[in-house]
């Protein structure tokens, strides 16, 4: 009984990993990525929105922002790579979750089969956070860390 239950625990752990690692490949794909203000895409695109509230909320110099730019183009060619790898587990992981009864065996190694694939492209984000985060003075690097707490605060409270 207990084998059982560590198996249910460890089998929603896995499937909350793969759905926030989902979700930050999905925003990325969908709409550009950027470091910052995931936010509604309002009108503009989402990367172009998210880039002009960057832009405005840290006084982004000239070559910053031509820095970014490239940092984010570069970043998209490495997960446009994924994407089919993504599409594909997505498409299993629906056939398994649809079916009749769950199959949980299936389902952790469909993970297991996949998971080289959130690796890179878990990698791939931290890389391009951490360039764009970089390329910051640190006056503005401060800024953004106040920024980004309240906005965990804010989300913390829903």
């Amino acid at each position: 009984m207990n084998i059982t239950k560590s198996m249910k625990a460890m089998a929603v752990v896995t499937t909350l990993c793969t759905v926030m690692a989902f979700s930050g490949i999905y925003s990325v794909n969908a709409s550009g990525y950027d470091l910052a203000f995931d936010s509604p895409r309002h009108h503009q695109k989402g990367g172009e929105h998210r880039m002009k509230r960057m832009i405005k909320a840290l006084a982004l110099s000239e070559q910053q922002q031509v820095q970014i730019k490239e940092i984010r183009t570069e970043a998209k060619t490495q997960y446009e790579s994924l994407r089919d790898s993504m599409k594909q587990f997505r498409e299993e992981a629906k056939v398994l979750i649809q079916a009749e009864t769950f199959d949980e065996q299936a389902f952790i190694a469909l993970q297991e089969a996949y998971q080289p694939s959130f690796e890179q492209a878990g990698l791939a984000k931290a890389k391009t956070k951490h360039a764009i985060f970089n390329i910051l003075t640190t006056e503005q690097q401060n800024k953004w860390s106040e920024i980004m707490a309240k906005r965990k605060a804010k989300f913390d409270k829903n």
